[in-house]
């Protein structure tokens, strides 16, 4: 299994590389997304918040330029349940109206699709000013861009907002 976030080795016999590959900072907004896939990771704790395991949710999302990786890690603990609570809402996953509670389910989540809003942050790295995409909020369905709603309404999946859009892979990796 590759590293990616390592890279991967070329070999001296290579004739052609392609650099699509990198970072792409988005502009603040609402995007169309895909869960591309979702890896178990650990959090080994810190002042704030006990050791607790992790999912690192990537999702590819729907720009201008055609489909852009982003990655989020959602803390499993309860001082987090709220933001997943957040992400399946946003998959279209329910409220149990006798409980209040959203059922979870990792494996269903893949290849689902959903709306975001994504945020630039700045931070401080070798002495240079940054940026950086964080996801600021998951959109349940109600809060979906209106035309979106109403094509989830008779289809019951988010539709990217361009048509001819490809279809990303979907992997799983849980």
């Amino acid at each position: 299994m590759v590293d990616n976030e390592k890279g991967e080795a070329f070999d001296w016999d290579v004739r052609e590389v392609s650099d699509d590959g990198g970072f792409t900072l988005l502009p603040a907004g609402t995007y169309a997304f895909e869960v591309l896939k979702i890896e178990r990771e650990r959090f080994e704790g810190s002042d704030k918040m006990a050791a607790c395991p992790r999912a690192k949710v990537t999702l590819n999302v729907w720009t201008d330029q055609g489909w852009a990786p982003i990655s989020d890690r959602l803390m499993l603990n309860t001082k987090m349940a709220w933001r997943i609570a957040r992400f399946f809402e946003g998959l279209g996953f329910e409220r149990d109206p006798q409980t209040g509670s959203v059922r979870i389910d990792w494996n269903e989540a893949v290849g689902k699709q959903g709306y975001v809003k994504i945020k630039v942050r700045e931070y401080e790295s070798k002495g240079e000013t940054r940026q950086a995409n964080d996801i600021d909020a998951y959109l349940k369905p109600s809060e979906w861009p209106v035309d979106q709603q109403q094509a989830a309404q008779q289809t019951s999946m988010p539709v990217p907002p361009q048509p001819t859009a490809p279809v990303p892979h979907s992997t799983y990796e849980m």
